[in-house]
């Protein structure tokens, strides 16, 4: 995997969130030589960004892992897929979600809708244009 830019709202195909500080979504990963834990900086139906301070550096991130989700309220509940890293600039990190069940998708479009109605317009703005 190389490391390239990140992709523009444009390239997006689904809307993506930013959680709120004071509700994080928690991110578990798993490889087969690296464990890390830590939290979302974006939401969408199709991955999330992550931001790791070591940057993973040692390990191979060209491989399909686990991993596990925490959706804070309303949705509460955690579930398990797996994931690539598809993009990263530096420390930050672009993971797409590898057959995902119905049910974690309708949980995820709740989490990002409800984001979505409860987010002022200038971080609306932010999350959805990059502006």
């Amino acid at each position: 995997m190389n490391e390239t830019n990140q992709r523009s709202p444009e390239k997006r195909r689904t809307k993506r969130v930013i959680p709120s500080p004071d509700q994080p979504v928690h991110v578990e990963l798993k490889g087969s030589d690296f464990i890390e834990g830590t939290t979302a900086v974006n939401v969408s139906q199709e991955g999330i960004g992550i931001s790791v301070p070591h940057g993973f550096k040692g390990y191979n991130l060209d491989e399909v892992f686990d991993i596990i989700i925490k959706l804070p309220e309303p949705v509460s509940r955690s579930f398990s897929t797996t994931a690539k890293v598809i993009h990263h600039q530096g420390n930050n990190f672009g993971v797409q979600f590898e057959n995902l069940e119905t049910e974690d998708k309708e949980d995820l479009w709740a989490y990002i809708d409800h984001r979505l109605v409860n987010t002022d317009s200038a971080s609306l703005m932010k999350m959805l244009y990059g502006v």
